[in-house]
């Protein structure tokens, strides 16, 4: 199941989310100008980013929406060990992502693969889930 998320950094760099349920998410970046660094590989941040976003939405379990319109804790990540093993000048990156351990400070394993299926980067991630109505800089005053 396919949802859009406008409003990501994901989506403005050109990718995707393919699939997004409780606890699994799976998203796609391809190989553009945006994304890649001088050598015509993906860049880094790009590859972050893209392992960033998919391990949001496995927490958050589906599509993200307004925090106004919305009950659920926001998973903020607050930190990100990540392996970088290789590269890809073709693309498309895919990455998926499984939450390993649920709570108010929730950890996450994502997997980012090339194109043909080599593992790009291993990532760990630590998000700490808030509502966004009570805290955080983004909260209306």
């Amino acid at each position: 199941m396919t949802h859009k998320y406008e409003w990501t950094m994901l989506s403005a760099l050109g990718g995707e989310m393919l699939e997004v349920r409780d606890g699994y998410a799976k998203g796609r970046l391809p190989l553009s100008e945006t994304v890649m660094q001088p050598t015509r590989v993906f860049h880094a941040g790009a590859i972050v980013t893209l392992a960033d976003e998919v391990a949001s939405a496995a927490i958050h379990g589906g599509p993200m929406i307004d925090p106004d319109e919305t009950e659920k804790r926001f998973p903020y990540s607050v930190q990100l060990s990540v392996n970088l093993l290789t590269n890809d000048p073709v693309g498309p990156l895919t990455a998926e992502a499984k939450v390993i351990r649920r709570g108010r400070m929730t950890v996450v394993e994502t997997t980012v693969n090339t194109a043909d299926n080599q593992v790009a980067a291993l990532m760990r991630s630590t998000h700490l889930m808030v509502d966004l109505k009570k805290s955080g800089p983004h909260r209306k005053r």
